[in-house]
């Protein structure tokens, strides 16, 4: 396989396989990130607080979905 040069940084295929991995989370690791145990991560989906991709029979989170959770919301 031919390797891409983009500014300076040899990408490979692997390059971007590891970064789906890293921006789909389980149920565990996305409620680590968030600061909340898994049980409590699963409620907040059931009440549509945080959004949630099923693969199969399993929950996966976006990244980007749950930083914007944690960014403050407009208001005073």
């Amino acid at each position: 396989m031919a390797n891409v040069r983009v500014l300076g940084v040899e990408e490979t295929p692997e390059f971007f396989e590891n970064r789906i991995v890293r921006e789909w989370l389980s149920t565990q690791d996305a409620a680590s990130y968030l600061g909340v145990t898994p049980n409590a991560l699963r409620i907040l989906v059931c009440r549509g607080k945080v959004r949630s991709y099923k693969l199969g029979r399993r929950l996966k989170f976006h990244l980007r979905d749950l930083k914007s959770l944690l960014l403050p919301k407009g208001g005073r």
